[in-house]
C-alpha cells in the first residue's frame, strides 16, 4: 500500500514540475526578447519585462523547491533503500551533463553582448570626458595637497614661535601670553607664515575651538567657523581641509599640542571656476554613466533571462535525473540494503520481485531463494548447536555426578580435565588443570605411557597405598582423538571384599555342611563305645579313656569351627534402627574391661550422645570382637615382656560420620600380613579360625563403612584399629549393593577361592 502511494505521489510531482518548466521556459524566453528588442532603447526595462521575469523567478524557485525535496527524499531513504549514493551520482552526472553547454553558451553570448554594447556607447566618448574631469581633479588635487603641506610647515613654525614666547615669560601661561599680545616676536612670526605660505588668514584657536589666541590676516579676517566633522578629523592627527567654492576660498584645520592645546586655523585662495568646471565634468561623465548604466540593466535582463534559462535546463536535468536514479536503482538499492540486513544477521528480509522480467528481476528472485536458504540452514546449524549444547551440559553433569573418576591428560602427560570424584579417590582435595599426572597419580603413569605408545586402551586392575590402607582400583585408559589419552578408574575395594566374602561365605557353608554330617555320627559312636566296651575293656593303663576322650575333645572343637563357619555363612542384614553409639561402645569397653580384669580398657569422647542408624547388635558384636582380639594380643605376649595392657577407644563425629579408633599396646599387627587380615581364615594365632575380622569387616561393609588396619602412629609398640562409618550407612551399603549385584558375577575371583 505504501508503494502505490509513492508512486501516485511522484506521478503527480512530475506532472506539476512539467506544467511549471513549460510556464517558466516560456516567460524567460519572451522577457528576454521584448528586453533585447524593447520598444524604449533609452530605458529598456520599463514596462512589464521586470515583472515578468520576477514573477518567472518565483516558478523557478517552485521548480527547484521540487526538486530538492526529491533529493532529499532520496537522501532520507539511503539508509533504508540503500540508493541514495547512486541516485546522487545519476543526479550529478545529467546536473554536469546541463551545466557545461549551459556555461560554454553563456561565455559567448556574454562576450558578443557585452561587445556590441561598448561598441555601440563608444569608447573615444569614454575616454575624452574622463580626461577633461581628470584635468580639473588633478587640479582640485594638487591644490589640497600643496595646501595640506604648507598648513603643515606653518604648524611646525608656530610651534617654534610659541616655543620662544614660552622661553621669554617663564613657566607662564602661553595662550595668556600669546592672546595679550604680548609678544611681537610672535605675531612677526604669524605675518611671515602669510606672506611665504601666501596665506589669506592665520589664526590660533583654543583647545574648544573657539577661542580666538591669535590671529593675522593679509586684509581683513576671514573666520569661517569650522564643521564639528573638521574638529574630529583634526583630532586624529589629519588635517581638515573645506573648500568654499561659492566664495574661491578654502579652509584648513590641525590640531597642535605643545607648548599650548589648540588648533591652527588657515585661509587661502581657491580658483572658482576651475571648481565649477570639475562640477560640470562631473555631472557630465554621470550622465554617461546612467547611459552605460542603461546598457548595464538590459546586459543584466539579459543575463537574468539566461540564467533562468540555464536554471530551468539544469532542473530539468536534475529532475530526470531523480528520475531514472528511482527507475533503475531502486531495485539496485533494495537488493543492498537487504544485502547488509543479512549481513546483520537477519534472513527472514525479501525483497520485492516486480516489475519486466530482465536481469534485475532474476537477481531478486535469486537473492529471496538464497536468503530462505541460508535460513533453513543457519535453523539447522542452530539446532545442532543446541543438540550439541545439550549434550554438553549432559556429559558435564555425569562427569561431575558419576562416582568414578575421570581424568583427560594430553600427549606431555599434562592433565587437561578431572572430575570431582577423581580427586576424591585419589585423596586430592582438586586435580588442578595443567598438574603432570606424576604428581597427581603416579601409579597410572605407566598404564598412560602404554597407551600413547600404543595407541590401544588398557584395563587393570591395581593396588594403592593410601594413608596406609591398601585400595584396589580398576584402571581403563583409553586414547583421545585430540590426542593423549582418557583415563577412567574407580575404587573397587569394597567391590573386590564383596566378592571375597561372597566366595569365603559360600565355602563356609560347604564345609559346615559337608563336617556338620559325619561329627554327629562320630560323637555318637564314641560314646555308645564307652558305655558298651569300658567295663569289658583292661584298661589299667588309661589309653582307652584317654582315646575317648581326644575323640571327644577333637570332634568337640571341630563342632565349635563348624558353628563359626556357619555363622559366617549365614551373616544377617542388619536391621536398622536409631541408637547411641556411645553408649554401645562405653558398655563395650567394660565388658571387656570386666572380662580382662588385668588390663585397662579406657573409653573417651567428648560428645553428650551420637546418635547412629544402624543394627545395634551387630555394632556392639563387631566391636567386641575387635576389642577382644585386642586383649588376646596383649595377653599372648610373652610374661618376660612385663607389660601392662591398655586399650583406648575412641570417638568422634563429624559431619560425614563417625570415626572410631581402637589402640592397644600389644604386640601390633605383623607387616606381612597385614593388608590381609580382613579376609577369611588369615589368622595369625596357631587356634585361630581366621573368621573374627572378617566378621567384623562384613558387619562395617554392610553399614557403608570402611576398617583399616594399622600399627600406631605415636612411633609406640601396638596395634591400631581405624573404623569409619557415615551417616545413614545402611542407604550407602543398599544403594552399593544394588549397583554391584551383577558385577560381583563379571569379575574374576581372587587366587585360589576356585
Amino acid at each position: 500500500m505504501s508503494n502505490v502511494l509513492s508512486q501516485q505521489a511522484s506521478k503527480a510531482s512530475w506532472a506539476l514540475f512539467e506544467g511549471l518548466f513549460i510556464i517558466a521556459a516560456l516567460v524567460a524566453v519572451f522577457a528576454t526578447f521584448i528586453a533585447i528588442s524593447g520598444v524604449d532603447p533609452d530605458n529598456p526595462t520599463a514596462g512589464t519585462t521586470p515583472w515578468l521575469l520576477g514573477l518567472n523567478f518565483v516558478v523557478v524557485i517552485v521548480l527547484a523547491t521540487i526538486v530538492v525535496r526529491e533529493y532529499f527524499a532520496i537522501q532520507s531513504n539511503s539508509e533504508s533503500e540503500g540508493r541514495g549514493r547512486l541516485a546522487r551520482r545519476f543526479v550529478m552526472l545529467f546536473g554536469f551533463s546541463a551545466l557545461v553547454p549551459s556555461a560554454i553558451v553563456a561565455v559567448f553570448l556574454g562576450a558578443i553582448f557585452t561587445q556590441g554594447l561598448d561598441n555601440w556607447l563608444g569608447e573615444r566618448v569614454d575616454s575624452v570626458m574622463e580626461k577633461n574631469a581628470e584635468i580639473f581633479r588633478n587640479y582640485v588635487d594638487n591644490f589640497e595637497t600643496t595646501f595640506d603641506v604648507d598648513v603643515r610647515l606653518a604648524a611646525l613654525d608656530v610651534e617654534n614661535f610659541a616655543r620662544d614666547v614660552e622661553a621669554s615669560f617663564g613657566d607662564g601661561d602661553v595662550s595668556r601670553a600669546l592672546s595679550a599680545n604680548t609678544s611681537v616676536a610672535f605675531s612677526e612670526g604669524l605675518r611671515s607664515e602669510l606672506a611665504f605660505r601666501d596665506f589669506l588668514t592665520i589664526a590660533i584657536l583654543g583647545d574648544d575651538g573657539v577661542e580666538l589666541i591669535a590671529e593675522e590676516s593679509v586684509q581683513d579676517a576671514i573666520l569661517i567657523p569650522p564643521p564639528a566633522a573638521a574638529f574630529e578629523e583634526a583630532d586624529r592627527g589629519e588635517i581638515a581641509t573645506t573648500l568654499y567654492e561659492n566664495r574661491g576660498v578654502a579652509t584648513a584645520l590641525i590640531h597642535i599640542t605643545e607648548p599650548l592645546n589648540g588648533y591652527i586655523y588657515a585661509v587661502k585662495n581657491f580658483d572658482r571656476n576651475a571648481a565649477v568646471r570639475l562640477r560640470e565634468a562631473e555631472a557630465e561623465i554621470i550622465q554617461y554613466n546612467n547611459a552605460k548604466r542603461q546598457g548595464g540593466r538590459l546586459q543584466t535582463i539579459f543575463a537574468i533571462g539566461y540564467a533562468q534559462i540555464a536554471a530551468l535546463v539544469l532542473l530539468l536535468a536534475g529532475r530526470l535525473g531523480l528520475e531514472a536514479a528511482g527507475r533503475v536503482t531502486g531495485p539496485i538499492g533494495r537488493l543492498a540494503m537487504a544485502a547488509h540486513t543479512v549481513r546483520d544477521g537477519d534472513l527472514t528480509v525479501r525483497v520485492p520481485v516486480t516489475g519486466a522480467k530482465d536481469e534485475v528481476y532474476a537477481l531478486s528472485k535469486s537473492f529471496n531463494a538464497m536468503t530462505e536458504q541460508l535460513s533453513e540452514q543457519r535453523s539447522a546449524l542452530i539446532r545442532a548447536r543446541e543438540d550439541e549444547e545439550d549434550r554438553r551440559h549432559f556429559v558435564e553433569t555425569l562427569l561431575a555426578e558419576v562416582s568414578a573418576g575421570v581424568i583427560r591428560m594430553d600427549p606431555h602427560m599434562v592433565v587437561t580435565l578431572a572430575n570431582r570424584s577423581a580427586g576424591d579417590l585419589l585423596g586430592v582435595d582438586e586435580i588442578q588443570e595443567g598438574a603432570f599426572l606424576a604428581d597427581v597419580a603416579p601409579d597410572f603413569v605407566q598404564f598412560a605411557k602404554d597407551t600413547l605408545q600404543q595407541g590401544s586402551p588398557v584395563d587393570a586392575s591395581i593396588d594403592i597405598n593410601r594413608n596406609g590402607a591398601i585400595r584396589h582400583f580398576r584402571l581403563k585408559t583409553a586414547p583421545d582423538p585430540a590426542g593423549g589419552c582418557v583415563l577412567t578408574f574407580d575404587d573397587t575395594t569394597r567391590l573386590v571384599n564383596a566378592q571375597r566374602q561372597l566366595a569365603w561365605r559360600d565355602v563356609a557353608r560347604r564345609i559346615a555342611h559337608e563336617i556338620r554330617n559325619p561329627l554327629t555320627p562320630i560323637m555318637l559312636s564314641t560314646e555308645r563305645l564307652r558305655r558298651r566296651y569300658a567295663s569289658s575293656i583292661d584298661d589299667t593303663d588309661g589309653v582307652f579313656d584317654r582315646c575317648i576322650e581326644t575323640i571327644l575333645r577333637q570332634v568337640g572343637d571341630i563342632g565349635r569351627m563348624v558353628e563359626e563357619f556357619s555363622s559366617f555363612a549365614r551373616m544377617p542384614k542388619p536391621n536398622a534402627n536409631k541408637f547411641d553409639m556411645k553408649s554401645v561402645l562405653e558398655a563395650t569397653s567394660f565388658s571387656q574391661g570386666m572380662v580382662s580384669p588385668d588390663i585397662k580398657v579406657v573409653f573417651e569422647s567428648e560428645a553428650e550422645s551420637v546418635t547412629y542408624l544402624g543394627d545395634e547388635r551387630l555394632i556392639g558384636q563387631a566391636f567386641g570382637n575387635l576389642l577382644k582380639n585386642a586383649a588376646e594380643a596383649i595377653e599372648g605376649m610373652p610374661e618376660e615382656a612385663d607389660v601392662q595392657g591398655h586399650i583406648r577407644v575412641s570417638l568422634t563425629e563429624s559431619e560425614k560420620g563417625l570415626d572410631i579408633t581402637i589402640e592397644d599396646n600389644g604386640p601390633g599387627f605383623p607387616e606381612d600380613v597385614r593388608d590381609r587380615l580382613l579376609e577369611p581364615y588369615v589368622t595369625t594365632r596357631e587356634k585361630g579360625t581366621g573368621l573374627g575380622l572378617a566378621i567384623v569387616n562384613r558387619i562395617i561393609v554392610d553399614h557403608g563403612g570402611s576398617i583399616s588396619l594399622q600399627n600406631r602412629l605415636d612411633g609406640m609398640r601396638g596395634a591400631r584399629v581405624r573404623v569409619w562409618l557415615p551417616h545413614d550407612s545402611l542407604k550407602v551399603s543398599e544403594t552399593f549393593d544394588a549397583q554391584h549385584d551383577d558385577e560381583l558375577d563379571e569379575l574374576p575371583a581372587p587366587a585360589g577361592l576356585v
